[in-house]
């Protein structure tokens, strides 16, 4: 089996820089994101979970920047939803082990020999569809062989009970919300970035409060301002942008909110 890379119980303040189009800053505790690292390399399975643009893909990234300094092995997937994802994942992690030609067990397998000889961090971002098969697999890389952080989304009380991190022996870890303070001034730095019109404070507050806490939805939300459907004399259509963010951010698809364009 030819494996390639993959596409590229505590509650506590998270971290990370969100870094897109120009625009950098720091939203979190920085504390949090050095305690993940921690434990992950004492070979802790946690699950970090979270409303869907509220920072956990960036936490990831961070960490995987982080462990690549520290000459750790980590893998890191941006989509979870099968085990050949997980094991693309882990040979990420471990580029030395010969996973070609052979079968999917026996690339597992090689991987999980490499891992118990030197422990390393998986990174699993939007994992979803927790088969039985992904749960052996995870329960198997316990006790000091892999560090696992899986980022769950959960946006309402029914994905929070379907979560069930226990199945593969996680502990949860709830992604906290930006606050109000740091998430203006990421806008503001959103908005200069990419040269649009100021905004009335009515506008920014009402964008701020919509956001709910998630740096994510600043950034959809200003890149659909860049469009000029959403100004009428450089006031903005704010219940139309924010429904169309949100209608974005939560099912990831662009094309629910953008017309569709005319055929030639």
């Amino acid at each position: 089996m030819a494996i390639t890379s993959p596409c590229a119980g505590t509650d506590g303040p998270a971290c990370g820089p969100i870094r897109r189009r120009g625009s950098s800053m720091r939203l979190h505790d920085p504390g949090f994101l050095a305690a993940l690292e921690t434990r992950l390399q004492n070979g802790e399975h946690l699950a970090l979970y979270g409303p869907r643009g509220s920072g956990k893909s960036t936490v990831l990234a961070e960490l995987e920047s982080r462990l690549a300094r520290a000459h750790v092995p980590c893998g890191r997937a941006t989509v979870t939803a099968s085990l050949d994802d997980v094991t693309r994942a882990l040979a990420s992690a471990y580029p030395a082990v010969d996973t070609l030609e052979v079968a999917r067990r026996t690339a597992r397998y090689r991987l999980w020999t490499a891992a118990d000889r030197r422990a390393g961090v998986l990174l699993l971002d939007h994992l979803d569809c927790v088969s039985n098969a992904m749960v052996s697999f995870l329960r198997r890389l316990h006790g000091g062989v892999v560090g696992v952080l899986s980022a769950v989304d959960v946006d309402d009380h029914r994905e929070r009970q379907n979560m069930k991190p226990w199945r593969f022996g996680a502990l949860s870890v709830r992604m906290p919300l930006t606050p109000t303070r740091r998430l203006r001034r990421f806008l503001h730095a959103r908005r200069e970035s990419l040269h649009l019109p100021p905004l009335v404070p009515e506008e920014e507050q009402r964008l701020v409060a919509a956001a709910k806490g998630r740096p994510g939805w600043i950034v959809q939300c200003t890149d659909l301002a860049r469009e000029e459907r959403y100004w009428h004399e450089r006031r903005l259509f704010l219940t139309v942008l924010c429904t169309d963010t949100e209608t974005a951010v939560r099912y990831g698809a662009l094309e629910l909110v953008r017309p569709s364009l005319p055929r030639h």
